[in-house]
């Protein structure tokens, strides 16, 4: 199961992976949220999903996906905040973060494995 949750007042979006979403899942509703959203910032809570269904190259198609430069424009300005309750999950978050920053993507990504921290981060602008 996939959630989205927007906090308007905050300029974010939360989507929450639950464990049994597959991969074509995920992707749709990404593009949704890149097709109508309104929000600058994009919180992606993958604690309660088990990365052991998706694959490496699903995992690449993912972080293309999040820094095309299609996806950033509108959110020239906005930070990702990817979050995670292992170490398997931060460290594809890293990974997320590494590659944007080998492209040099506008978007500022990180991890966190608190969801608190995480909206934190994403209101200090």
């Amino acid at each position: 199961m996939i959630e989205k949750i927007v906090y308007e007042n905050k300029n974010i979006t939360c989507i929450t992976v639950e464990w049994e979403a597959d991969f074509s899942e995920l992707l749709g509703v990404l593009k949704n949220f890149f097709d109508d959203n309104d929000t600058e910032h994009l919180l992606l809570d993958f604690r309660n999903f088990s990365f052991n269904t998706i694959m490496r190259s699903n995992i690449r198609d993912l972080y293309e996906f999040f820094t095309s430069r299609a996806n950033t424009e509108r959110r020239a300005n906005g930070k990702t905040a990817f979050v995670g309750s292992n170490g398997l999950q931060i460290e594809i978050g890293k990974i997320f973060k590494a590659y944007s920053d080998i492209i040099d993507s506008p978007i500022k990504i990180s991890a966190f494995r608190s969801k608190e921290k995480a909206l934190s981060w994403l209101e200090k602008g």
